[in-house]
């Protein structure tokens, strides 16, 4: 299947912030810092990346992070807002599926990688710790 990127007409409301690099550990920064009173947030890290899951209106803001969203078409395939594929996204995330199991992800297109969200676990003193502790 050959497609590109485009910009994303309709952005939809974010349910996520993505981190990469640098700003992946600006984000955890952010978060040590942010009012997290009565938020749900889950998250999800590597190496190179965190992933902040929950509410519009509870995601930090951080310098170089993005923010990513499902759309209608294609509920289980998460997209930097700001931009989506040229091809059918039900096609896309079919595809997807078949190669790599029927489950939930997160595209990015730079860098080119494929998150799969089932990784995405609730938000806690302990997990932010344990990201510290991996990332050290």
């Amino acid at each position: 299947m050959n497609w590109d990127w485009q910009a994303e007409s309709e952005p939809p409301p974010p349910c996520g912030v993505l981190g990469l690099g640098a700003a992946a550990r600006r984000l955890w920064q952010r978060t040590q810092v942010a009012d997290k009173a009565g938020t749900v947030w889950r998250i999800a890290a590597h190496a190179d990346l965190l992933l902040i899951a929950g509410e519009a209106d509870t995601l930090p803001w951080c310098e170089g992070a993005l923010y990513v969203a499902p759309r209608t078409e294609a509920a289980e395939l998460w997209l930097p807002t700001t931009q989506r594929p040229t091809a059918p996204l039900d096609l896309l995330l079919r595809a997807v599926q078949r190669r790599h199991g029927a489950r939930s992800y997160l595209l990015l297109r730079e860098p080119a990688q494929l998150v799969a969200l089932d990784r995405l676990q609730p938000a806690t003193p302990d997990s932010f710790a344990a990201i510290a502790a991996r990332w050290n």
